[in-house]
Formats: structure tokens, sequence, C-alpha cells
């Protein structure tokens, strides 16, 4: 009777009760956790990060009795007479037998150095090599000037930490002048650690790691590199370490906490200790409070269940037959009711509203069907008409856009043959008032230089009469001041350097008349007609001209040409132009080679070979070179690998045009960093076609 009594009060529960008394089932469990970690877990690990302080304080306690037993010990050594007379009288012997070994062998130092003041001279000295690192070096120069009991912990980037002091040697009462300086040092090796584990707990590890994160020591013998210090040394702990925050690590699962704290030198942090201790109480307190946290858990999740058991039968079988009628009204039955669902509740008014949302549909639906046999007519008929119109309209709109393209294509098209004639245009004419330019001033120079070079060999002639006058008056007549005056004005220099003077004018006249020829032939002002002309002379005028670019200067050593010219007959051409190709080619030569500052030994190689009816000219130069993706594009107008203002990228086109208008072929071979090589190939005869 009761239990049926119970059954009927659970069905007439609303879900949204079953659902907050589901909700407040959790609760306890997050309550729970809550409460353990403010009053238990948080308190540990407080307790943890103290037990950690502890251990730092411990670690600074034992560096400052260190350095201040290594201060006394200093002190204690270099107030002493006999040290005192054996650095005066510079006694290497004893200092080393009574001072340096002494020290190193019954105490914990590693350096142990005295430096005569006088000169600076190290007369004692024992200990590992840390005392040649520049840094101790640096340091230990710097104690030896302080004049005064002093000592600092350095960094020595290799070797770890080292403490080192120094101070004035003076007699066992103070008194005298300091003849030199004691300077010991001791290294924070693994023996200076255990020894300070033996006044801490056996079970702390220690280690020192340098502000960059390198391993400096350890402790322990099994020592492993730390992943989690390697992956945050620069995001957590090196940042905490440059404000002098010490860096916590706790981990109850493994039973094992750390502490990263700066080591200090003065005021400045110079490398990090990292201290590990073993907290076994820690970690069964973690492995108790986890326990109790799953087992709350796990009665909650089985009162979850039982609710959920309880909301099934209240809501989910309701809501499968609210489904299962969604089903049937998808598939059209409007008229069928829902079994098993009673009124009373949320499910009951739901399933009311979709008896009446059927009953609705069924009259919307009829409605519909009338609208839409009318809307298809009136839609049909407007179809046919858009399908035409849109047909005409796209025939229309693809007759425009093949018009435009075309249009486009044209003009993009004339506009690049306007650009390249522009160009080659403004080319021509540099290269014709060029021509004009250095056939006027070859002209003007060659008169004079002619009128020079005329005289030099009356005046050499002149000048050797003058000496054999002179020379026959010296045989015939003595007169003392004569002789006098011939002394002051170093007549026999005279007579041996004018002929060198004249040989050298003769040499510089020669050198103009080459430099005017080779601009006459490069100028070539009657280009007005086809020449027959000797290649190799309009090579070579173009080397003359380039002759400053070829010698050393800046950074760039000589450029060495090597010309290999093969014996052929002239050649029909217009010889300005030709010259224009050979300038630019050999232009951007020297270009390549002053780029490639690796090559020392820079040539440009000229090979000329006759193949029958043409002759083959081949320019090749060790520069830079040209990379694979770009060669095919060399010969395209304004296309340029050198820098900004170095170029426009037209000296090739124009190259290319001039080869091909001499009914002539020009390729480019290259290979970056290597060698790049042009080769052209011109006919002897014209053909009448010929376009200039």
């Amino acid at each position: 009777m009761i239990n049926l009594k119970r059954l009927k009060f659970l069905q007439k529960l609303q879900p949204k009760i079953l659902v907050f008394t589901f909700g407040a089932s959790l609760l306890p469990v997050f309550v729970l956790s809550s409460a353990v970690w403010q009053l238990v877990e948080q308190p540990l690990i407080e307790l943890e990060k103290t037990r950690l302080d502890d251990q730092v304080l411990a670690f600074r306690g034992y560096t400052a009795a260190t350095e201040k037993g290594l201060a006394n010990l200093i002190s204690s050594y270099a107030n002493w007479t006999d040290l005192y007379n054996a650095v005066q009288h510079s006694d290497r012997g004893w200092i080393k037998k009574e001072v340096s070994t002494q020290l190193l062998f019954t105490t914990d130092l590693d350096v142990v150095k005295v430096i005569q003041s006088k000169n600076k001279e190290i007369i004692g000295s024992a200990g590992n090599q840390i005392s040649n690192l520049p840094i101790v070096q640096a340091k230990i120069k710097y104690l030896n000037n302080q004049n005064k009991l002093s000592h600092e912990l350095i960094d020595t980037g290799t070797q770890g930490l080292v403490l080192l002091g120094g101070s004035p040697i003076y007699r066992s009462d103070g008194t005298g002048k300091p003849f030199g300086t004691l300077i010991a040092g001791q290294l924070m090796d693994k023996v200076w650690l255990r020894q300070f584990l033996n006044y801490s707990q056996p079970t702390t590890r220690l280690e020192i790691i340098s502000l960059d994160g390198k391993f400096f020591v350890s402790s322990s013998y099994d020592w492993k590199p730390d992943i989690w210090e390697k992956t945050y040394f620069d995001s957590q702990i090196l940042p905490n370490i440059s404000q002098k925050h010490s860096v916590y690590r706790i981990q109850p699962d493994l039973g094992l906490n750390t502490i990263y704290a700066p080591i200090y030198s003065g005021n400045k942090a110079i490398a990090i200790v990292k201290i590990q201790i073993v907290a076994k109480y820690f970690q069964e307190a973690k492995l108790t409070l986890t326990r109790l946290f799953w087992l709350g858990l796990s009665l909650a999740v089985l009162l979850s269940v039982l609710i959920a058991n309880l909301l099934a039968q209240q809501i989910s079988n309701p809501i499968i037959q609210l489904a299962k009628r969604s089903k049937t009204l998808a598939a059209g039955d409007l008229s069928s009711p829902i079994p098993n669902v009673k009124n009373g509740g949320e499910i009951g008014q739901l399933a009311n509203a979709y008896q009446e949302m059927a009953n609705s549909l069924t009259t919307l639906i009829n409605n519909l069907e009338q609208r839409v046999a009318q809307r298809t007519q009136e839609l049909e008929l407007a179809r046919q008409t858009l399908e035409e119109r849109v047909q005409e309209r796209t025939v229309e709109l693809l007759q425009k856009n093949q018009e435009l393209e075309m249009k486009t294509e044209q003009l993009h098209t004339a506009l690049d043959n306007l650009k390249m004639a522009e160009s080659h245009l403004i080319q021509t004419e540099k290269m014709s008032s060029l021509g004009n330019l250095v056939a006027g001033i070859a002209h003007e120079i060659n008169n004079p230089i002619n009128f020079i070079y005329a005289n030099l060999t009356h005046i050499n002639n002149y000048t050797q009469d003058l000496f054999n006058l002179i020379f026959r008056y010296q045989q015939r007549y003595s007169d003392p001041e004569i002789q006098t005056y011939t002394e002051k004005i170093e007549l026999d220099y005279l007579i041996k350097d004018l002929p060198q003077i004249i040989a050298s004018m003769d040499t510089g006249a020669n050198r103009i008349q080459e430099i005017i020829f080779s601009l006459r032939n490069f100028s070539r002002h009657d280009e007005a007609e086809i020449k027959k002309v000797n290649l190799h002379e309009g090579i070579d005028s173009t080397l003359l001209l380039l002759q400053h670019r070829l010698n050393p200067h800046h950074d760039c050593p000589v450029i060495q040409v090597i010309k290999e010219y093969d014996n052929f007959p002239l050649i029909e051409c217009y010889p300005r132009q030709l010259n224009q190709v050979f300038m630019q080619i050999l232009l951007n030569a020297i270009d390549a080679l002053e780029l490639h500052s690796e090559q020392l030994d820079k040539k440009i190689i000229i090979q000329t070979k006759d193949t029958k009816n043409s002759v083959a000219i081949k320019i090749i130069d060790n520069g830079i070179g040209i990379d694979d993706k770009n060669i095919s594009q060399v010969f395209d107008p304004f296309f340029t690998t050198k820098s900004v203002g170095k170029g426009i990228g037209l000296g090739l086109t124009v190259c290319y045009q001039i080869i091909q208008n001499h009914q002539g072929s020009i390729q480019v071979i290259s290979q970056l960093n290597i060698k790049t090589e042009v080769i052209i190939e011109l006919p002897y005869l014209l053909a009448n076609n010929y376009e200039s």
C-alpha cells in the first residue's frame, strides 16, 4: 500500500523538480573538493614552499660561510712576515713550498697565486687550469689593483662558479709597504655541493645552472636532463630570476618538489641554484585526497543513475511516443491520437499542442494546395518568358565580351610595342649622339697630338746633338766656373734622364693615338652604309674604352682578358651597331665579375672561330652567373637581375634585335656562381632583305 502511494507521488512530480534533484546530487562533491583544496592541499603546498625557502636560505648561508672562510684564510696568510720578505726578494722556491703548494693540498682551494706589485709578475702559482680563463685572469688583475682584502663570486662560463679573493701582503703586525698580493680561489664543484648536503637533508639534490640555461654542476652522480626545465626556462624560470624571485615546482604525484633561486654576487644575479627535496608525506596526503574525491564522485554518479531511471519513467517514455507521432505527422497522418500520454503536466500539454497542430495543418494544407496549383500555372508562364529573354541577353553579352577581349589584347600588344620602340629609339639616339660626340672629340684631339708626336722625333735628335756638343766642349775646354755650374745643375743626371722623359712622352703620345683610333673605330661615323670591317678591331676598340673598368679599382682586383682570335675574312655589317653589342655584353660581364666577390681570379675570354659561311664569337666570364629560372627571360624587354638604378633591362633586348637584323643568332648559357657564356653567330655576307 505504501509502495503504490509512493509510485503515485513520484508520477505527479514535475520534470523540472527531478532535473533540479539530479544537479543537486553533484553539488556536495564539488563543495567537498573545494573545501579539501582550501583546508588541506593548499596549506600543504605552502608548507612545501616554506621548506624549499629554508633550503635556499641554508644554501646562501653556506655560500656566505665559504666566502668568509676564504677571506679569513687569505687574511691570515697575507699578514705574514715570512711571506712578506719572500715576495720582496722574489723567493719563488719558498713561496711555492710554504704557500702555493701548502694551501692547495691542505685546504679546499683550487687556485693560489702570489703577484709582485712592482712588475705585476706572478712569482708563485698553483691550481688547475681555471686560472687561465680570460674572465678569471681579468678578475685576478682587478683584485690585485684593489690594495685591500676583497672577494667576489664569478661565473667562468665553462667551469662553473669560482669564489676569488685577494689581499695585499703585509708583515704579521700589519706594517710595511705591500710588495705583492695573495690571490686564492675555490671552485664550487660537486665536492663543495656534497659538503653542503652534510648540513642539509640527505635526500636533497642540488644543481647550479647558468643564466642561459647551461648545466654547471650537480650533487647527484646520476644527473639527467630535465625536459620541463628546458621547455619553460626562457618563459618562466629566467623572467622570475631576473626579478629576483624564486620559481617553485610542486610535483605531488612524484613526491619531488623543486625551487629555482638566484645566486648573487653582490646585488647581481650571476647563476641559478636548483634545489630538490623529497616529500613522501605530501605525496601520501595527495593520494588520500584523490581517493576521497573519486569515492565522492562515484557516490554522486550512482545517485545520478537512480535519478536518471526515474526521469526515464516520467519524461523519456512520453517523449518517445511524441517522437513517433512526429514521424506519422511527417508521413501525412494528421488524424491518429497520441497513445499512453496523460493530460497532466508539461508532457500532456505538449501532446495536446501536437494534436491541435495536426488539425491546423490539415486545414492549412488544403488551402495551400489550392494556392500552389494557381501559382504553378503563373510561374510556368513567367518561366518560359524569362528563359527567352535570358537567352537573348546571354548571346549579346558573349558577343560584347569577345569584342572587348580582342580590343584589350590589341591595346596591350600596341602598348608593349610602343614602349619597346620608344626605348629602342632613345637608345639609338643616345648611341648616335655619343658617336658624333666621340668622333668630334677624336678629331679635335688628333690634330694637336700629331704635332706633338711629329715634333718628338726632332726634339730627340736635337737633344742628342746638344749632348754631343756639350761633351766635346768639356773635352777641349775645362773651365772651373763651367765645371762648377755643370755640377750645380747635375748635368750627368740630365743627360741620363732627358732621353727617358722624351721616351715617356713618345709612349704617352702613342697611347693617345691608340685611344683616338679606338674612339673613331667605335663611333664609325660612316654607318649609313653596310661596310666590310675587321671584327677584331671593333672588339679591341671596345676593350680599350673599357680599360678603366678592367684595371683594379675599389674592392675589385684586375680583370684578365684572354683573346683567342681565329683568322677569317672581313664581315659585312653596320660597325657601330656591332660595337654597341660588344660594349653591352662586356659591360654585363664586368658587372657580373664585380658582384662575384668570392672569385679572385677574374677572367673574360673572347673567342672567335671561322665556321665557313659565318663567324662565331664567344664571350665567357667566370662571374656571378644567372639562375636557371631567369635564363629564359634575359632577352625580354625590361627584364633585369641588377639592382635598382643599375639598369632598365633593355641592353640584351637591343643586342638581340641588332643580331637578328644582321641575320645572325645570339644565345646565353650560364651556370650560377660558375660562368656565363654569350654565343654570337654572324654571316660574312648579308642578304638583300637586311633591315637596319
